[in-house]
């Protein structure tokens, strides 16, 4: 079973159970009425892309990155996630080159990408260009032939014949830590101090977070906050992640929709079910990351484009980037990438593709930038024909956003059912489409229908005027 797969049954059956109880039955948990833990602007309003150090460039290396730093500012990211940065394992390696989620020292640096230096100089250079930093941290599991497993054993997890052991039968090429030890504690935090600390880096994506004690990542938390605020980003989906140690989760639950949503096995009307659900049982203000794609998805799964088509893809961007939430863009997804980029072996994006899903994501990622409206209050908004199209307000202020995304693969002919909402009165009301630049004026009728076509798999982005009694 891949990596990717048995995260999301693990997860999957854990939100089941959750999430099938009644809504009254979730308070008894008391995290929809806590508040999760305040986080720093930048967070809030981020957009996050995810590099694969080996596919970025022809070159695989951190002086690949660097040389594109400004294509990805002018794309419109704010937020760089790299992946493990670390030497990989030998022992046991899966593929030709190993697994980047296989640690042989938290404290090195993977050849294959460069030097300590050179990874200090592209985090120099990334924050001279305004961006923040994470790596990837895995924190669960090292190599087998770690420096961990080295100099102490006794801090890994061991079957009943004192055996050490992998965390999941599946995977072969790593060990499985045990955070029951406070020597082990100790070190892991100091580790992360150090890359925060004396490298810059600005926080962590956490990999497999869910399986790492709550207490350690709050503990870690602390200690990094001390050195400057950092973000952390728990590969995971746990509420109480939210409180005290964790700004981001993975929102696996839209992820899984998104597929059967955009070929027609599921209805709009679902994607309500997810949204009340995650009301109650996240604590307030808990942002999840919304994506479409990532390093697990496109290797495991497929690349969206493969997996949603082309116009399915470009409208799952659209959701993606204009609900409530933190994007993630994984690299390549702006090139229509189409290639499966192994984990354990080489692989290059052709960087020549996908020129309008480079555009659309600049255009998205701009508008994020520019209408705190997409970081806002969300409002539903009910149309014509809800079977096909869903919609929905952000709103911030007199900044007022229409969305309106057609999951069906037939034109849609209809109207959205504003009044409710109290985004516009009857009359000619002025809007702008936001994708094209266009200014253009509807006329809401009196009952408060408010008229919009749709191409199949299309979507409209809209700028409303503030509403005039």
């Amino acid at each position: 079973m891949s990596r990717r797969l048995i995260l999301l049954v693990a997860f999957l059956t854990i939100s089941s159970s959750l999430l099938a109880q009644p809504v009254d039955s979730l308070r008894v948990w008391h995290y929809s009425s806590r508040h999760a833990r305040e986080s720093l602007d930048w967070v809030r309003n981020g957009v996050i892309y995810e590099i694969y150090t080996r596919a970025f460039s022809p070159t695989g290396n951190f002086t690949g990155i660097e040389e594109r730093l400004p294509e990805l500012k002018k794309l419109g990211v704010t937020i760089l996630w790299i992946m493990p940065i670390h030497p990989v394992g030998v022992l046991h390696r899966k593929g030709t080159l190993g697994s980047p989620y296989s640690v042989r020292d938290y404290y090195g640096i993977n050849p294959e990408f460069g030097t300590l230096a050179d990874f200090k100089r592209l985090v120099a250079r990334a924050h001279e260009l305004g961006f923040h930093l994470l790596i990837d941290l895995v924190a669960n599991h090292t190599s087998w032939d770690s420096k961990l497993i080295t100099d102490h054993p006794e801090w890994f997890t061991k079957d009943s014949a004192g055996k050490i052991v992998p965390p999941i039968a599946d995977w072969t090429d790593v060990a499985s830590l045990d955070y029951s030890h406070p020597g082990l504690r100790r070190y892991m935090i100091e580790m992360m101090k150090y890359w925060v600390r004396d490298v810059g880096i600005d926080g962590y994506r956490c990999d497999v977070a869910e399986r790492v004690p709550v207490d350690f990542w709050e503990a870690a938390r602390t200690a990094l906050d001390s050195i400057k605020p950092v973000m952390m980003l728990a590969e995971g989906a746990r509420p109480d992640h939210h409180l005290k140690a964790f700004d981001l989760s993975y929102s696996w639950d839209l992820y899984s929709l998104l597929g059967p949503l955009i070929n027609g096995r599921r209805k709009p009307a679902d994607m309500d079910t997810l949204l009340k659900r995650e009301a109650v049982a996240f604590p307030a203000g808990a942002l999840r990351m919304r994506f479409s794609s990532n390093h697990d998805e496109n290797a495991w799964d497929a690349p969206d484009v493969v997996k949603l088509g082309n116009d399915g893809a470009k409208l799952a961007a659209a959701f993606v980037n204009t609900l409530p939430g933190v994007p993630l863009l994984y690299n390549g997804q702006e090139a229509a990438n189409a290639k499966r980029l192994r984990l354990f072996e080489k692989d290059t994006i052709d960087w020549s593709r996908g020129s309008d899903f480079r555009t659309l994501y600049t255009t998205l990622f701009q508008l994020r930038l520019r209408h705190p409206a997409l970081t806002g209050s969300m409002i539903r908004i009910r149309t014509t024909d809800d079977d096909r199209v869903f919609a929905y307000a952000r709103v911030s202020g007199d900044d007022r956003i229409l969305v309106a995304l057609n999951f069906s693969k037939e034109p849609f002919n209809g109207a959205l059912k504003i009044a409710a909402a109290d985004l516009a009165v009857p009359g000619r009301t002025p809007v702008q489409d936001l994708i094209t630049g266009k200014p253009e004026s509807v006329d809401v009728s009196s009952s408060g229908l408010f008229p919009i076509s749709l191409l199949p798999q299309g979507f409209r982005i809209l700028s409303v005027a503030p509403a005039s009694h």
